[in-house]
């Protein structure tokens, strides 16, 4: 497990293709409890099948998948994102990163630059975690809203 940001933001990778009990326990390490099971909201369909990764906890869920691997950033310090690509640029994957803090992934028009960010060791893959306000992120969603109804 890595820390950050005074243990504001913890970080983990497995060989694993199951989120979920990287996500508690990293939630457990934060709050103290067991928040249980992981949630999904698509905040496009509104499906509860897929989407942005949340669980009952005082805390923000990103979660990045490569083959055969998982990678999972928790964060009680605002909107987190994490993304891992093998053979990528670091720009592109912290984009991504910075796009799932958003909770909106990459938007053509959207340049939101993170709080703060920083490269995670996971072994071939270039990692990024990126931490972003509640300002940016309201306003992502709020822009990613008019972009649908407008259509």
């Amino acid at each position: 497990m890595s820390s950050y940001l005074g243990g504001q933001v913890l970080v983990e990778w497995a060989d694993t293709t199951a989120a979920e009990p990287l996500v508690r326990a990293l939630t457990a390490e934060l709050t103290g409890h067991d928040p249980g099971p992981l949630h999904h909201a698509c905040p496009f369909c509104g499906s509860i099948e897929h989407g942005r990764p949340y669980v009952d906890a005082p805390v923000r869920v990103s979660v990045a998948h490569a083959p055969g691997l998982t990678a999972v950033a928790v964060s009680d310090a605002g909107p987190i994102g994490i993304d891992l690509e093998a053979d990528a640029d670091v720009g592109w994957v912290l984009r991504e990163a910075v796009g799932k803090a958003l909770g909106v992934g990459i938007v053509a028009d959207d340049e939101t630059e993170p709080l703060w960010h920083t490269e995670t060791a996971v072994p071939g893959h270039v990692t990024v975690v990126a931490l972003v306000t509640e300002e940016a992120a309201r306003g992502a969603a709020s822009r990613a809203a008019t972009r649908r109804t407008v259509r």
